[in-house]
């Protein structure tokens, strides 16, 4: 298990679609956010990744979510994100909606750290995740 970022999402009228329920791409967004939250919560924001480690963003190479119990507008998300696993150079971040303690929604996300690319400008190329990354989150839930 690894530290635990939380988020809560209040759905706007905007984010539903005419039978106001969550237009689902939303659910995608917020899961970028709680990625983010996840790792500006342990210090590796994208100043700290790029000073630090030479990475210049955080891309997803997979996605993938279960609706469980639609979401209406005015409605309140409590996002939970968290590392489910490292794999290498990718890593899986599972989200979960949560309200009243019941889950809504389950989302993945593989991402990896990218480097510029030496021989294709323009890309980003994975780089192993660096050990003391993994510790930061591990030694969290300690």
């Amino acid at each position: 298990m690894s530290h635990v970022s939380r988020c809560e999402v209040t759905i706007e009228w905007g984010d539903c679609d005419p039978a106001r329920i969550v237009f689902y791409p939303n659910y995608f967004a917020w899961f970028d956010r709680g990625s983010h939250h996840l790792l500006d919560a342990l210090g590796l924001g994208h100043d700290t990744l790029i000073e630090h480690y030479g990475v210049v963003g955080v891309p997803i190479a997979e996605a993938s979510a279960r609706f469980l119990v639609p979401s209406e507008y005015r409605q309140k998300i409590a996002l939970e994100s968290r590392i489910e696993s490292w794999a290498g150079r990718r890593f899986t971040i599972l989200h979960q909606g949560f309200r009243d303690g019941t889950l809504l929604l389950e989302g993945r996300e593989v991402r990896f750290f990218g480097v510029p690319h030496p021989e294709q400008r323009g890309r980003l190329k994975a780089v192993p995740i660096p050990p003391d990354i993994i510790a930061r989150f591990e030694e969290d839930v300690r």
